[in-house]
């Protein structure tokens, strides 16, 4: 009983986890299709870059994450 338990709250900690990720990983899209939109007007490509550098290296974290835990929960 005690296993079984356990197994769900294990679960449930992955799957809050992948959903926090996921979220996560949407706004850093969102706040990259702002940034993209922003300096299409003005072409000013070197702060376009600047600006997203940041969200580039989060997204690819997020997505390291996302790729572990979704994983994890394919082999619950």
């Amino acid at each position: 009983m005690k296993d079984k338990l356990k197994d769900k709250e294990e679960k449930f900690a992955a799957t809050t986890e992948y959903r926090e990720n996921l979220k996560q990983t949407i706004q850093v899209l969102q706040e990259q299709v702002q940034i993209t939109e922003q300096f299409e007007e003005d072409q000013d490509l070197e702060a376009m870059k600047a600006k997203l550098g940041g969200l580039v290296k989060k997204h690819e974290e997020l997505d390291e994450q996302s790729h572990r835990l979704s994983k994890l929960l394919l082999e619950m």
